[in-house]
């Protein structure tokens, strides 16, 4: 008989162990996840800060060659009728750079918009109840595989009456 309550305090055992090792296993998980999505968070933050400075001085540099370029041509012959033409060039490019600074800034209004359901505060205290709630249910686990051997030795006695 004591080595049937052996092996029955070694299963009860083994299962704790289980969930332990279950509950590690998805607190691993959601800590991949984590750190993956909080990865991911930093590059995009760099990339757009890195776009937006490589752009800024992309037209820093086109203003400096554009003035460049009108102070040849107005020291040229046909000077005149060319500045005309780049005042109306420039004009366009303006509208065409505001147009752009617009599509860019709904671009990233639409990205933050994606990205606010992964909130990751949010999500600490959605796994915070998530751990509470696999706590409860290991203990009500344990709580019925403690009353089921006591149930199991009530029967006979039941029988025998």
């Amino acid at each position: 008989m004591s080595a049937a309550k052996k092996s029955k305090k070694s299963a009860v055992i083994e299962t704790g162990v289980d969930m332990d090792i279950a509950r590690k296993i998805w607190l691993a998980g959601v800590g991949a996840y984590g750190r993956a999505y909080t990865e991911a968070q930093d590059a995009a933050e760099k990339l757009a800060h890195g776009a937006s400075d490589a752009f800024d001085q992309l037209v820093a540099k086109g203003e400096q060659v554009e003035d460049s370029v009108r102070e040849r041509i107005a020291k040229a012959p046909a000077g005149k009728k060319v500045a005309s033409l780049m005042g109306e060039v420039t004009k366009t490019s303006k509208a065409r750079r505001e147009a752009l600074e617009a599509r860019i800034g709904a671009v990233r209004k639409s990205l933050t918009e994606t990205l606010a359901p992964f909130n990751l505060a949010a999500l600490g205290e959605a796994v915070q109840a998530l751990t509470l709630q696999v706590e409860a249910l290991t203990e009500e686990v344990a709580t019925l595989k403690a009353e089921k051997p006591a149930r199991k030795a009530a029967k006979p006695v039941e029988d025998a009456a």
